[in-house]
């Protein structure tokens, strides 16, 4: 991916995506991660049905799913499927399929798959277990007196139920109050199925009242299987379901986010909540890898007694291997349990997702300062200063204030371009730029509105003079001697200058009056000033309408200096 392209997080993203026509089921777009899932390359992946790579037995449920999706409009669901791979192995996938509408109106399924055949094989595992191997059974009296046990489902628990032949199970499992409470329900007469946790084990404990001769519960037939490793496996499952909810939210919140700001506090929040972390923060990277801004911050740590040991930490960049655009801090407590390869590696997916979204909003800054400054130089540009000049005018009428313009064109700079090249024309450019920036006030904006034109916003201006004395300091800027290709050259400038209030009384009308006392000072002589008056358009208007008149400037050559000046002066001249 080049720097000009925009990043697409459904390649960026660590999570197998694809994109199913809604209508025909055939998967248009699949990412890397998906076609690992699916073990084929791409190229075969494309133009593939889900009803041909699902098992026999699972193709009419999956296109049944995918009819009642598209005709209850259901947004999102999520479905177990089984994918037969080319070497004819099963993958059991895992599968949220969003409901979506692209751009043309057409509809399609957008799906995530998620591999869980390693937790489906636990779980058949499990079950063999239980169905193969002797489990632990009891059988109790009323008094917890054990009559008989066998099985070694646990250990533990066997060697308590043979002690408690002698004794009771009150006795030998007094320090396990769930244990102790199951029973006396059995005993009550419910039947009774529960998953305890007892001895470091995960226990599947079915408990069956008998009634005795006196119509009352006699005895208690218990059977204890353990379950560990079945509970682990849906706990793994679960714990990576949630980060996938959470990288899937964050990146479509990264796709729809018009701001980083919230995207960012969105992040440090669901890292924080998802790894038990007290404290996340997101910096900015500078240039040169330096420490920027805080971007983000969640600190739920309890101060104020130091810590007995340092805090568990990861430190993870954002952005590109040689791009890094910010960094993510992240601790938990002292005495937490260090950072697990599976959420470092969630960690890791997240920044990428961050990454991808800082690449869009900082391309898109860059889009948004180009398309309002001036490419040669750096200067605001026509729109953006009267979008300035619009909100100072505003500004000034809420605080009974004046806002001034200057508006100025270099004298002579054709001939600069004609003679030296339009490199040497650039240059100059460039150096007006450079000097108008320090000829004015501080907070007064300098901007560029076409080839040698260019305009300075002044607000908070007392009076006519106050302005007429930037306008010196520019004049003065611009007639200081400088060399061009080992030249020396002197451009002088003509300013014309407007204050608001009560009229012109919006952005254009301003400008446009700046711009029509700039031609009457240049007309004067170069390296002028002169302040707009009403009168200036009126004999601006006058001159044009007179057949003599307009031809002795078109004789004269004088055209080009009345530029779009005299069409506005005739457009507005019923408003002033």
């Amino acid at each position: 991916m080049t720097q000009g392209e925009r990043p697409d997080l459904f390649e960026v993203l660590d999570i197998a995506v694809a994109e199913t026509g809604a209508r025909d089921h055939r998967i248009r777009r699949a990412n890397a991660a998906a076609c690992a899932v699916l073990g084929r390359p791409e190229t075969e992946v494309i133009g593939l049905a889900w009803e041909d790579i699902a098992v026999p037995e699972d193709k009419e449920r999956w296109a049944a799913q995918a009819r009642l999706r598209l005709a209850t409009g259901q947004p999102r669901t999520r479905m177990m499927l089984r994918l037969l791979r080319p070497d004819g192995s099963v993958v059991h996938a895992l599968s949220t399929i969003v409901l979506r509408t692209g751009p043309d109106g057409e509809q399609y399924f957008l799906s995530t798959l998620q591999d869980v055949s390693e937790e489906i094989a636990a779980h058949n595992r499990l079950r063999l277990v239980v169905e193969n191997t002797p489990v632990s059974i009891f059988l109790a009296d009323r008094d917890g007196r054990v009559l008989v046990s066998e099985g070694t489902a646990s250990p533990q628990a066997a060697a308590g139920l043979s002690e408690a032949r002698q004794s009771s199970i009150f006795q030998t499992f007094a320090d396990l109050p769930q244990a102790i409470s199951i029973m006396h329900r059995a005993l009550d007469g419910e039947r009774v199925n529960e998953i305890i946790f007892a001895f470091g084990r995960w226990l599947d404990v079915h408990l069956v009242p008998i009634p005795g001769s006196g119509g009352e519960v006699g005895s208690v037939a218990a059977v204890i299987t353990d379950i560990t490793e079945r509970q682990q496996a849906l706990a793994s499952l679960r714990v990576r379901s949630a980060e996938q909810a959470v990288i899937a939210d964050l990146g479509q919140r990264a796709l729809e986010a018009e701001s980083p700001a919230a995207l960012w506090e969105r992040a440090v929040t669901a890292l924080a909540d998802h790894l038990g972390a007290d404290f996340v923060q997101a910096h900015d990277v500078g240039e040169h890898g330096a420490r920027g801004g805080l971007l983000a911050r969640v600190d739920r740590r309890v101060p104020p007694e130091p810590p007995l040991a340092d805090p568990i930490g990861l430190t993870v960049p954002v952005g590109r291997a040689n791009q890094v655009l910010a960094t993510i801090e992240i601790q938990r407590p002292p005495g937490a349990e260090a950072f697990t390869d599976q959420e470092v590696r969630f960690l890791h997916s997240v920044a990428a997702v961050l990454g991808s979204a800082a690449i869009r909003f900082r391309m898109e800054s860059e889009i948004r300062h180009r398309s309002l400054h001036d490419g040669l130089t750096g200067l605001p540009n026509r729109t953006a200063l009267l979008d300035h000049l619009d909100r100072a005018l505003r500004r000034a009428r809420h605080d009974d204030r004046r806002v001034g313009v200057l508006f100025i064109d270099l004298d002579g700079f054709k001939a600069v371009n004609d003679t030296l090249g339009h490199q040497a024309g650039d240059e100059v450019l460039r150096a007006t730029a450079g000097r108008l920036g320090q000829a004015v006030r501080p907070g007064d904006v300098v901007g560029r509105l076409a080839g040698d034109e260019f305009a300075v916003l002044c607000e908070d201006v007392a009076s006519s003079a106050d302005l007429a004395a930037i306008a010196d300091r520019v004049l003065a800027a611009l007639a200081v001697p400088s060399l061009l290709r080992e030249r020396p050259i002197v451009l002088t400038g003509s300013v014309g200058l407007a204050l608001s209030g009560p009229e012109p009384d919006d952005g254009e009308e301003l400008l446009n009056a700046a711009d029509i006392a700039m031609y009457v000072a240049k007309r004067a002589g170069p390296g002028r000033r002169i302040a707009y008056d009403r009168s200036m358009r009126t004999r601006l208007t006058n001159r044009l309408a007179h057949p003599d008149e307009l031809r002795r400037i078109l004789d004269g050559n004088d055209l080009i200096m009345l530029r779009l000046t005299a069409v506005s002066a005739l457009l507005h001249a019923g408003h002033c």
